[in-house]
């Protein structure tokens, strides 16, 4: 039942993806060519408080802008109050602006300076007038009565005509005829609440159980945003269109708000993520929240997206007044632009008004990095020879929590050994995967249907390396899965607290090593090779003082099998779990090796980086980049320690000369060599972040 369920869904996913893509055929060539489609944005939003309009001095604002290096500004537009000399019903004039139209006058001055502006609208809040003549616009309680925020204003919903076409649409037509603006910014879209009163749910038919109601949210939000987006582009099939969703620091957050990312991506031109805000936790835990918030930005965009932006608040994750470390928010922005998104910066309130002084410059040393090397970032396709599986949504609800330290484990893992891949959402597998990767990396068997099934037995009978973890080994196996691979798959998993290497299998495999959760009971097939077996030996709080001469028991915990051409590695349990609440060394290495069993001259790229550097390559027009970022250092990062001399070698690839690129500084040559099948170069010393261009 559960998996028709999750097959009828799907269905309808496609049939609504490609009902959209038809709505919208005649812009997809100039979507082609818009200017935010093929590289990375650098966009400005001072979020103006609305006492700041008061003798808002335009040439000064825009010549902040300017400065920073901002190609755009978001500039707060209507919604609650209007800067602009609106006409709309409802729609009610900010009285700091007097008898001025700002959003005309930043316009002009904005377009004389070069720099594009993009309108923000917040349709999620109404006064309390409003909530008086029209409660059905609002977010009603259980009572019946519209919810005040903090703020003592009302949250209004989607459901009601505020945010359509009695107030949100004419609203929207109004700027488009008027105005020259480049796009648009929504402001806190998504339900504000995921409780209705008994007389919306008749009203509207919603779900009262708790998955299905979800879908629908997340269903009705996304269409609200391809309606936005349509009227968007029905006048200026260019305009950028995006509003602020989580990253996957962040789940809770999605969930109440009602965001699909992969239903996002149709109705935004570019997915915003807000990242960079982790717990005291998770900070300590991973250092590459925002890469992790591009590269599963990148895999939930869709082919009419352009590239993601990452949302970087200035303020510290603390309170929102004092500052984050500067070396801490240049950090993040340097992970953004090595996994190839844009940027949006926010601050709170006008860049003059801020009332530290090195905000400017926390901002502006990344945007004007970024416009100087924008010929090596724009159209840059990523080097990823293995391919992380990532469930989607409706694979893991209701195990969100042991699913994400699994994924972010793996993740972890996977850049700390400077491992090129990207991240595939699991219902995205395309049938003809093994053209793009060689290896893929799959938590588990059970998050995938039959067709994608049928595609991973394809690819591995072609060739391909499946490096397969058993995340959830209580749950069946899929028939068709067990009974290409053979062997005997039982249902019944079992606890073991250490693994035993077999020697003669593998060189360089650590061991023994210590096995937390549970693995299944799995007898391979004859022709498998066992790297580890389980261990009888019993650990814990059973542990002696002095420590046992560990004993090798008869089931396997990893094990390789050779398929057609291919080969499958497979772990018997959550090893990616494992790494993310215990963050040893060695289950570092053994997925290493599982990706990269012989030599590493297969590897694209080879390096002797330390583990705290991120390191992402790409092919352009010109040739190949490699961005490295280095967060060797304190968390939160005072100061980054530099490192190096750092080598790379690029296998499969030859080059004339290597040029290397570092913020703030001219650009240089590179110690290289080129030899038949490779390129190496060294770096002599890594900052916060550098750029290698090898031009072939």
């Amino acid at each position: 039942m559960e998996y028709h369920l999750r097959h009828r869904f799907q269905q309808w996913l496609r049939i609504l993806n490609c009902a959209f893509l038809f709505a919208f055929v005649g812009a997809t060539e100039a979507n082609a060519a818009a200017w935010w489609k093929n590289r990375p944005l650098r966009i400005y939003h001072p979020n103006m408080r609305e006492a700041e309009a008061d003798n808002f001095n335009v040439k000064r604002f825009i010549g902040e802008c300017k400065s920073l290096h901002a190609e755009a500004i978001v500039f707060s537009t209507g919604g609650i109050y209007a800067f602009y000399q609106t006409q709309a019903p409802h729609h009610v004039r900010s009285p700091h602006m007097e008898d001025r139209d700002l959003l005309k006058e930043v316009i002009e001055e904005a377009r004389a300076n070069g720099i594009k502006v993009i309108a923000r609208l917040d349709f999620s809040k109404a006064r309390q007038e409003l909530a008086r003549l029209h409660p059905e616009w609002f977010s009603l309680g259980t009572d019946g009565r519209p919810r005040q925020t903090r703020d003592g204003l009302y949250q209004t919903t989607m459901l009601g005509g505020y945010q359509n076409e009695e107030f949100a649409i004419p609203v929207l037509r109004e700027i488009l005829s008027g105005y020259d603006v480049d796009g648009f910014h929504l402001n806190a879209p998504g339900f504000g609440g995921t409780v209705f009163d008994e007389a919306t749910i008749r009203k509207y038919d919603i779900p009262t159980e708790q998955d299905a109601q979800r879908r629908w949210r997340e269903q009705r939000l996304a269409s609200q945003m391809k309606k936005y987006r349509q009227i968007i582009h029905q006048s200026n099939p260019e305009a950028l269109f995006m509003a602020e969703i989580n990253s996957p620091e962040s789940p809770g957050w999605g969930t109440s708000r009602g965001f699909n990312h992969e239903l996002l991506a149709e109705g935004y031109t570019n997915l915003l993520s807000t990242a960079g805000r982790p717990d005291d936790e998770d900070l300590y835990r991973l250092r590459w929240w925002v890469g992790l918030t591009a590269d599963w930005s990148h895999a939930s965009k869709s082919e009419n997206s352009g590239l993601p932006l990452v949302n970087l608040k200035v303020g510290y994750h603390k309170g929102k007044l004092s500052l984050k470390p500067i070396e801490e928010y240049i950090f993040y922005c340097c992970q953004a632009l090595a996994h190839n998104t844009g940027i949006k910066a926010p601050t709170y309130g006008l860049l003059g008004n801020m009332p530290d002084p090195r905000t400017s410059s926390m901002i502006t040393q990344t945007f004007q990095f970024m416009e100087q090397c924008e010929p090596y970032l724009t159209s840059a396709e990523p080097i990823v020879p293995v391919a992380l599986v990532w469930p989607s949504g409706e694979d893991i609800h209701g195990n969100e929590e042991s699913w994400r330290d699994e994924m972010l484990g793996l993740y972890r893992a996977m850049v700390s050994r400077h491992i090129l891949f990207e991240i595939v959402l699991s219902n995205r597998i395309p049938e003809n995967i093994g053209q793009k990767y060689q290896t893929i990396v799959l938590p588990s068997v059970t998050i995938l249907d039959e067709s994608h099934i049928a595609s991973l037995i394809a690819f591995l009978k072609k060739g391909g390396r499946l490096i397969l973890m058993d995340a959830v080994p209580d749950k069946p196996m899929p028939l068709a899965f067990t009974r290409f691979l053979r062997g005997r798959w039982e249902e019944k998993s079992i606890e073991s607290a250490y693994a035993i290497p077999q020697s003669s299998v593998q060189s360089g495999l650590p061991g023994p090593i210590m096995l937390s959760g549970k693995i299944r009971q799995v007898v391979p097939p004859d022709n498998s090779r066992i790297w580890y077996f389980s261990s009888p030996t019993p650990g814990g709080s059973h542990i002696p003082e002095l420590f046992p001469i560990l004993e090798r028991g008869d089931r396997a915990v990893v094990y390789s099998t050779k398929i057609g051409t291919g080969e499958l590695v497979y772990f018997a349990g959550g090893l990616g779990t494992m790494m993310w609440k215990n963050d040893l060394p060695d289950y570092s290495t053994i997925l290493e090796k599982m990706i990269y069993p012989d030599s590493p001259e297969l590897q694209t790229l080879t390096t002797d980086a330390p583990t705290t550097v991120n390191i992402a390559a790409y092919r352009i027009e010109s040739g190949i980049t490699v961005h490295l970022v280095n967060g060797t250092g304190k968390t939160p990062l005072d100061r980054i320690v530099p490192v190096g001399p750092i080598r790379i070698r690029l296998h499969g690839i030859a080059g004339r000369q290597v040029k290397w690129y570092t913020p703030g500084q001219e650009s240089e040559l590179l110690e290289c060599r080129s030899r038949s099948g490779y390129i190496e170069a060294t770096i002599p010393k890594l900052g916060t972040y550098g750029l290698m261009v090898v031009e072939e």
